[in-house]
């Protein structure tokens, strides 16, 4: 059974905007180890969007948006560019998706050069 459900769309290059123009944008957003597979890889900027896009939803589908308790750097997107992208949660997330009876999280994310989208389900 479904239990939360979350999706967005980036354009890829309003997040690059952001990136260049606000300082610390990344760190406030992005894990060190996120900005450095990002970095890696041909077209960064592809890579954030996506990352952001997948944080996004992941904070819908918890039905909380971005909060104190919800923070962007809470939340980790791992994906080696070959298998399923995955969401690493710190600890005080992992007890909220308990509070969802969830007992797992799937991702889902996809880009373009100029677009960039992810999907989160909550289920039981």
């Amino acid at each position: 059974m479904i239990r939360g459900l979350g999706i967005d769309i980036v354009e890829v290059d309003e997040l690059r905007r952001q990136i260049e123009d606000i300082a610390g944008f990344l760190e406030e957003v992005f894990t060190v180890e996120e900005i450095e597979c990002c970095k890696a890889r041909p077209n960064p900027y592809e890579c954030f969007a996506a990352r952001f896009a997948a944080k996004e939803a992941v904070m819908k589908a918890f039905g909380s948006g971005w909060t104190e308790e919800v923070d962007f750097l809470k939340i980790s997107i791992h994906s080696d560019g070959d298998s399923v992208p995955l969401v690493k949660l710190e600890p005080n997330l992992q007890n909220l998706l308990a509070q969802y009876s969830a007992s797992s999280l799937k991702l889902s994310m996809t880009h373009t050069p100029n677009y960039a989208c992810a999907v989160v389900v909550l289920d039981e």
